[in-house]
């Protein structure tokens, strides 16, 4: 995204203007303490959307009226206003040179119009506009919504701030490299939003991934309910075949062709030929003894399988009992803590004998076996209750088929008793009959859910996602963009004055968690927070945030929404102290002596040097490779500082606050 701040700036309560222009590539505003250097970064995350004022309490919020920021797009001009104690926003396209726009906000009602204050939330949308943020609905899964749990948060230009502001407290921690991430639901939802923020996603994206999920869900839904329908279809068969032989007993005819599955496969059309069929009598057949032996031998069989159980589940039982017992027992033992072993002679002769020692050798091996077997005991019963449980199981299954087997029994000794109450073969017939209907009515007018067809749509839709999801390569992306970012960590930390126990700088950063470590072979992965010195933590910072805006540049073309643009603030306190310079020019050596510090005055010198021509490389550079020319604000106190090559410090030099600060005393005093 190409973007760039072009003036951050108050308006006063007098309606005059105070401001720095900025342009791409290096800036720097240089002054001594409590100058206002550190307000231009809350100013521009102030008018960013920050739903917390940080600007420092000074001249400069008892002086101001409103604060601004103006950036700079390919074809617009925006400004973003906001006064202190409102929780609206102004945002609004402007044109015309900086001097133009200057001289019609000093008209601040009219220029400043009350309708174009947004709320936050309305701005961070009409702002993320610009950035082409537009996306309503990112969860790649609905159904925890079903649950309960909130939407997510879209992406927010707000986000951006974590990328691009290194406060002073911020720039050489060693416990945090970005800022938001102490509260963790922005903490993730920068880290979230980075696929789309890199356009490696769009809204369809997450609309495909929503449809998928669901798909899934319904598929599993309806494969767990597959076995239930076949288990009741089970059941179904295997009663009509009972009731078949049922009347086949008592009638000593079929009373149709059709068996239970094949009644089954076809409800509707049995249920009509069941229906219509005659009740047929045929008292001589042997039906009756057929299936009353064949019942009774099953139940013999069946009662053989049950006892068998039950004499195993017995044994169990036992062996719990006396493994329970055992272990009772043996803890009741008293052991022994140690035992003395003395020097042992013959009573003959007096002569040193190892009869003894041999024999304790032996019993403490005995022992430890005895101690190897008893720890056993704990295992065993554990075993044996796994058993146990599984045989009541089996044992209970056994039962209840038992229990069916005597039931048919039960049933064909019903038959008898009622032609005993003279009640006639064709009636009891009949009644088996209308039995076996109803249950065929039941099962037929049960809903049944198009299971087949609707397992091959879902099936067939997830196979038309899948490709459309693929194409995204979101994985792949992500992993071309961390080795991206680890090497050009490796390109800029090169050029970084890192203690001689991290040399080779070998930086890696991990886009899951955003966490940063040093790689090394002998001290394997240190963590920022486990490096020591103040300088270790600043360049860890500095090249971890110059490789990710090299890469954002980069990606610019490829629809990358993160502008490279960049602030750090206070950056050489580690070697300079800022909160103690308050002479009228930029002393290194005279800071030194106030820090005891002189002896390194000389490398603390050129180390803070070689930081500014490092960030005058990066800019050149990036723009040489990318086409575009990031920006990076530094606000310091260091000055005059001599650099290599071409590059002139004062070239860069924006605002220089030491006789006076970003709100000068008297509105006429230059900036």
């Amino acid at each position: 995204m190409k973007c760039f701040v072009k003036s951050v700036g108050v308006i006063d309560r007098e309606n005059e203007i105070h401001q720095v222009t900025f342009k791409p590539g290096l800036n720097i505003i240089t002054g001594k303490s409590s100058m206002g250097k550190s307000a231009i970064i809350e100013i521009f995350d102030f008018c960013l959307g920050n739903s917390d004022d940080t600007i420092p309490k000074g001249v400069i919020t008892t002086r101001s009226k409103i604060y601004f920021t103006i950036l700079e797009f390919e074809n617009e001009l925006i400004v973003l206003a906001r006064s202190r104690d409102a929780n609206k926003v102004f945002i609004s396209e402007t044109s015309g040179s900086l001097d133009e726009i200057f001289l019609r906000m000093k008209s601040v009602d009219q220029f400043f119009a009350p309708s174009l204050f947004l709320p936050l939330r309305d701005f961070n949308k009409e702002l993320g506009r610009y950035f082409a943020i537009t996306m309503t609905d990112i969860d790649e899964d609905l159904g925890p919504r079903e649950f309960g749990k909130s939407k997510s948060s879209t992406p927010s230009v707000r986000s951006y701030a974590s990328y691009m502001l290194q406060h002073q407290n911020l720039v050489a921690n060693k416990h945090a490299l970005f800022y938001r991430f102490d509260e963790k639901e922005k903490r993730d939802q920068v880290i979230d939003h980075l696929k789309i923020f890199m356009n490696f996603v769009d809204q369809e994206y997450f609309w495909l991934s929503q449809e998928n999920n669901q798909l899934k869900a319904e598929l599993k839904k309806i494969e767990a309910q597959i076995p239930k329908v076949k288990d009741e279809k089970s059941r179904f068969i295997a009663r009509v075949d009972e009731l078949l032989a049922e009347y086949k007993v008592i009638s000593g005819t079929e009373l149709t062709a059709l068996t239970g599955a094949q009644i089954a496969g076809s409800v509707s059309n049995s249920f009509r030929k069941i229906r219509d069929a005659n009740v047929r009598i045929d008292s001589i057949a042997d039906a009756y003894t057929e299936r009353k032996n064949g019942l009774e031998k099953e139940r013999s069989k069946q009662t053989l399988v049950v006892r068998e159980l039950q004499d195993k589940l017995h044994a169990v039982r036992s062996s719990i009992s006396l493994t329970e017992d055992f272990a009772k027992t043996i803890s009741e033992i008293p052991v022994p803590e140690y035992a003395e072993v003395n020097e042992a002679n013959c009573p003959f002769c007096d002569a040193p004998s190892q009869h003894v020692e041999n024999e304790a050798n032996k019993l403490i091996a005995a022992i430890g076996w005895m101690n190897k077997e008893l720890n056993t005991s704990s295992y065993a019963r554990e075993s044996f209750r796994e058993e146990e449980g599984k045989l009541v199981k089996a044992l209970v299954r056994e039962k209840e088929t038992l229990s069916g087997i005597q039931a048919k029994l039960n049933e064909l000794g019903k038959q008898v008793e009622d032609l005993k109450k003279s009640k006639t073969v064709d009636e009891i017939a009949l009644r088996v009959k209308h039995r076996l209907e109803g249950v065929i009515e039941d099962y037929a007018n049960k809903p049944k859910s198009e299971f087949d067809a609707t397992l091959q749509a879902i099936k067939t839709r997830l196979a038309d996602i899948k490709p459309l999801l693929d194409a995204y390569n979101v994985p792949g992306k992500m992993s071309d963009l961390s080795d991206l970012i680890n090497s050009e960590m490796a390109r800029i930390g090169s050029g970084f004055d890192f203690e001689d126990a991290y040399q080779p700088i070998n930086l890696k950063f991990d886009l899951h968690t955003f966490d940063l470590w040093h790689e090394s072979p002998t001290m394997g992965d240190v963590y920022l927070r486990s490096m020591g010195s103040g300088a270790n933590w600043l360049y860890s910072h500095l090249t971890l945030f110059l490789a990710l805006h090299s890469v954002f540049a980069l990606k610019h073309e490829e629809g990358c929404k993160i502008p490279p643009i960049l602030f750090f603030d206070q950056p050489t306190q580690v070697y300079f102290p800022a909160k103690i310079d308050h002479a009228q020019t930029f002393d290194a050596k005279a800071l030194a002596e106030l820090t005891d510090s002189t002896a390194r005055l000389d490398d603390d010198l050129k180390s803070v040097t070689n930081m500014f021509n490092k960030l005058v490389e990066f800019c050149e550079q990036t723009e040489k490779a990318t086409g575009m020319m990031p920006q990076i604000i530094v606000t310091d106190h260091a000055d005059d500082l001599v650099l290599e090559g071409k590059a002139n410090f004062q070239s860069f030099v924006r605002a220089t606050w030491r006789k006076r600060g970003f709100i000068a005393e008297s509105p006429a005093d230059p900036i």
